[in-house]
Order: structure tokens, then C-alpha cells, then sequence
């Protein structure tokens, strides 16, 4: 990622170190080292001046875009580590001693190279020659390779400019090295489970966020918000598609909607007791051992997610695919109901014991006995322990993503026993036999009826959790030269607006960063792509 910024620099060197220890850091979840100016750097900023502007600017336009962009940076930095090491939080080989980032790839902000935990292996001066003027001779290798600032100058900050863009050799394979390694480190996906950043371990029981019941401000302005956009109602349920609107594009703002969730209502206040929420948890991890259950709640939602993404979307399309069929071509409904019975029973095996008599067909109802202690086994399969007189203790963060993940799996679990114990129902009433059929036209409109109501279920639960990236991906095989091109910053397209416009526009007041109209189409539908298209997609950024 650092040659991919840097690397088409002259005297582009590049330092590479080795930790000698395990190393303490603190994670600011999200794409915090996006510079996209859409709240991805909100955390920082109220964690640095309690708001997500910064300080004062002094200055409405800098002409020197690039230099102000990395001084705010540096900044950053400074302050972040600054406040770590006030607070006595950590310093050189020991406690906390980096920040860790999310960009194309991740990153880490260390707060001190002299640190007994590092160790430089290697200083290598990267430059490479300069491909010769139309019309002239190859220079000189050596020649190229002088730098173009003074040897003497140790400030990073003061940057050499980029020479001209047509005679850098590695101009288009740099990018597409920096795109192929974030490619690699992705998470899950409609493909299935990747295999993230395993150089970082989550220490999950430290885990904050302003979701939390105690930070008012975010809250209140979010919900005030969705109710008007989404047409929620005051408890928060989703009241239908509203006046002139289609049920697919609603269910998908409601299925993106945290995509557009910020941190510009945050108080002082509430940035104040977050940050000492933080550093009274951080200390706490810091102790030996620290005052956690040991339960690692990044496994256990994460196998939430294994669980029932992709059976959802399974199950989805299994309603999908038999509408898109005319009535003559669609599947016999007795075969159609076995086959979401055969995918409800699948997720409910480990929660359903069947009645022992034949069962009345208000068993299989919802708010029945049998309804209720399935939904109960299902809802707390991870955490029925945790609720028990001889629990282990939890610490007030790890009740948060305890109440979360039961939260989660009520909404999950009250939808696929519904659907469960009603195809059950219809199964025993109507199919429960070699030779049952349907030939009543209105036992058939009335099963129709129950089909397009689960249907309805499983989409709506579907867009409630919002798990947009689990069901995303490049529909295509893509080619051995290809990647499956999920936009990351700053991989990500822009709308046809000229140059000269984007540094005029400012967002959110920040003179050092343009509000760039952003182009999100390969966000919801990824395209395979060769390095060419990654070349093309930065040339922008060096214009």
C-alpha cells in the first residue's frame, strides 16, 4: 500500500520492520484512513476535538492541496498518539503503541520507530529510472535515481512532487499492487469467508461503539432521520413501501441504510464519555490477565453470519426464481413445499422437537408452545449459558455484544420458525402423503398465499440486518488476470465532474479535502477487472 502512494516519487525508499514481540494497538473499526470525506474519519476526530470538523481552519483554500492533505494526517497521528501517551496508556516497548487503520489494506500508525518492539530489517531505495522523453535517449540510471529534494531533509511532510506521469514505468502495475493485496486480506463475501487480517487479534471484550443505549445524541438524530426517509414508525417497524414507491427499491434503502449512518450529531459530551469509556477499557486490557469472560464474541458473531447469510439468500431466491415462472411452468406445489421444508428443517434441526402426538394445527402457529420454546433455542443458541445464576462474568462491553448478538439471532429466529413450523403445518394438513394433491383452486390460492407471506418474511429480515457484503459478488468467474473489484478507498469510481470542480467543493468545512462525487453502481454490483481499469480509476487522483 505505502509503494502504491508513494512509489512514483523520486527517492522512494521503502523501510521494512519486523515487531520482536506481540504488540498492543488500538483499532478504529471502518475505513478510518479513507480520506473520503463520508464520516470515515468521524471516530478519530471526536476522539481527538470532540467534533468531526477539526479545529478551526484558518484558511478557506489551500493551493497546495497534496501538502495540507499530509500535514492533517500527520496530525492525526501526533494527536492520537499523543493522547495514548498523556494518559499513560502506553509508550516505546510498552502498553499501547500504534493505531490501527482500515484503508486499501490495512495500515498502522506506529507511535514511535525507537521502540524495543521493532526492529528495521531493511532500507531499500525503491526509484526507479524514468522512462526516456518521446524523441530522447535513455538516461542515465544513476542519473535518475538523485533525488529531487534535499538529502538532508528528514520531514516526510515536505514531499517531492511525482514526475511526469507518462515516463513512470510502474505507474499502472503499482496500483493494481496495492488493489490484488487489499483483494487478499478482504472479508467474507457471497463467495464465502476470507481470511481478513490475520496479522491482527481482536480483543472483542474492549469492543465500543456510539450504537451503545448511553450515546443519546447519535441516536436521537439517526431515528428522527429514518423514520421520515424509510417510513419507519416511532417503535421503529417498517410500515410498507409508503406513497409512490416500489417494495424492491425501499427494501434495498432499508437494506443500506447504515451506509449512510454518521457521527455529525455527536455531542461534546458524548465524545468526552467515549473517550473515557476507552481509555478505562484499554487499561483494563492491560491488566494481567484482563477482566474478560475469554469468550470471542468475533467468532461467535461471526458464525452467526456463516450460520444463516448464505441459507437467507438460498431461501430467497428459491420464492424469486418460482415468480419469475408463468403459473404453467412453475413447480407443483407439493414438490415446491418440500423444498422449504427441507431448507427451513436444516436451520431449525438443533431447536425443533416435533410433537410426540399428532399435532393440532395451532401447534404450528406462531405464539404456540412449541413456537415459543423453538424460537427460545434458536434465539440464545450461543449465549443461554451466559443468563444462568453461575455465569461467568462479563465485563459492560461484552454485555453490549451479548444483547446485540440476542438481538440479532430473535429477529433471525422468530422469521425462520414462523416459515419452519408453517410448512410443517401445510406439510401434515396436505402432503404428508404419496398421493396427496391439491386440486381445490381455493386450497391452492390459499397455499399461494402462505408461499408469498414467507417470501415477504425472508426479505424483509433480510434487509433488516443489512448484511449487503455477505451477498455480494462478481456474478462472473473472473479470469486468472482478474480480480472481483469491490470498491475500497480509494479504489472507487468517480460521477463525470471535472477536476476543477471537485477541489471547489468542500465537505463538512474541511478545506484540505474535496467532497468527491463518488459513484457507488460496482459497490452493490462488483465487475471483474484487469489492472488497466485500476490505472485508469487513480489517474484521477494524480491529476
Amino acid at each position: 500500500m505505502a509503494y502504491g502512494i508513494k512509489g512514483s516519487f523520486r527517492d522512494s525508499h521503502i523501510f521494512i520492520y519486523q515487531t520482536t514481540r506481540s504488540v498492543k494497538c488500538v483499532y478504529f473499526d471502518g475505513e478510518s484512513a479513507s480520506m473520503m470525506n463520508g464520516g470515515q474519519l468521524d471516530t478519530q476526530m471526536l476522539h481527538i476535538y470532540g467534533n468531526v470538523t477539526g479545529p478551526p481552519k484558518q484558511h478557506k483554500h489551500n493551493p497546495n492541496f497534496l501538502g495540507e492533505f499530509i500535514k492533517e494526517e500527520y496530525d492525526r497521528a501526533i494527536r492520537l498518539c499523543g493522547w495514548l501517551c498523556t494518559n499513560g496508556l502506553g509508550g516505546p516497548g510498552w502498553g499501547y503503541e500504534g493505531i490501527v487503520r482500515m484503508n486499501a489494506g490495512f495500515e498502522m500508525i506506529w507511535c514511535n520507530f525507537t521502540s524495543p518492539s521493532l526492529r528495521l530489517v531493511s532500507r531499500l531505495n525503491v526509484t526507479a529510472p524514468l522512462l526516456p522523453p518521446d524523441g530522447e535517449k535513455e538516461q542515465d540510471f544513476a542519473e535518475d535515481l538523485q533525488p529531487d529534494r534535499s538529502a538532508g531533509s528528514s520531514d516526510a511532510r515536505q514531499a517531492s512532487l511525482p514526475p511526469p506521469l507518462n515516463r513512470e514505468p510502474f505507474m499502472c502495475s503499482k496500483f493494481w499492487l496495492w488493489f490484488s493485496s487489499g483483494t487478499k486480506h478482504y472479508g467474507s463475501s457471497a463467495d464465502g469467508p476470507g481470511l481478513g487480517e490475520a496479522r491482527i487479534r481482536l480483543s472483542t471484550c474492549g469492543f465500543l461503539n456510539y450504537y451503545a443505549p448511553e450515546f443519546i445524541s447519535p441516536a436521537e438524530s439517526r431515528i428522527s432521520e429514518e423514520r421520515r426517509r424509510l417510513n419507519l414508525s416511532n417503535e421503529g417497524y417498517w410500515e410498507g413501501v409508503g406513497k409512490d414507491a416500489w417494495r424492491s427499491e425501499a427494501l434495498k434503502s432499508l437494506a443500506r441504510r447504515r451506509r449512510l449512518h454518521g457521527l455529525e450529531a455527536v455531542t461534546v459530551s458524548d465524545a468526552a464519555l467515549m473517550r473515557e469509556r476507552s481509555e478505562k477499557v484499554l487499561r483494563n486490557l492491560s491488566q494481567s490477565p484482563p477482566a474478560c469472560s475469554g469468550i470471542d464474541w468475533h467468532l461467535v458473531t461471526n458464525e452467526i453470519v456463516r450460520t444463516y447469510a448464505e441459507p437467507l439468500n438460498v431461501l430467497r431466491e428459491s420464492f424469486r426464481k418460482r415468480e419469475r415462472l408463468s403459473e404453467g411452468k412453475q413447480p407443483a406445489l407439493r414438490d415446491f413445499a418440500a423444498g422449504i421444508r427441507e431448507q427451513t428443517h436444516g436451520l431449525l434441526v438443533p431447536f425443533l422437537e416435533y410433537p410426540r402426538e399428532l399435532a393440532d394445527v395451532r401447534d404450528w402457529s406462531r405464539g404456540s408452545r412449541l413456537f415459543n420454546e423453538t424460537h427460545t433455542r434458536c434465539t440464545f443458541q450461543h449465549t443461554l449459558v451466559l443468563n444462568s445464576a453461575k455465569a461467568m462474568d462479563l465485563s459492560l462491553e461484552e454485555w453490549s455484544l451479548k444483547w446485540a448478538t440476542e438481538e440479532t439471532l430473535d429477529s433471525i429466529c422468530s422469521v425462520l420458525v414462523a416459515i419452519g413450523l408453517s410448512a410443517e403445518g401445510l406439510w401434515q394438513a396436505h402432503f404428508n402423503s404419496e398421493m396427496a394433491a391439491v386440486t381445490d383452486i381455493s386450497m391452492s390460492d390459499r397455499l399461494n398465499w402462505h408461499f408469498s407471506n414467507w417470501a415477504q418474511g425472508v426479505e424483509e429480515l433480510m434487509a433488516w440486518l443489512g448484511w449487503e457484503g455477505e451477498w455480494t459478488r462478481c456474478e462472473q468467474k473472473c479470469a486468472i488476470s482478474e480480480r472481483c473489484f469491490i470498491p475500497m478507498a480509494p479504489f472507487i469510481p468517480l460521477r463525470s465532474v471535472p477536476p476543477k470542480t471537485w477541489m471547489d467543493r468542500r465537505g463538512r468545512g474541511d478545506p484540505a479535502w474535496p467532497d468527491l462525487p463518488l459513484n457507488e453502481t460496482t459497490l452493490w454490483n462488483p465487475i471483474c477487472v484487469k489492472a488497466d481499469y485500476i490505472a485508469h480509476l487513480n489517474a484521477v487522483w494524480l491529476l
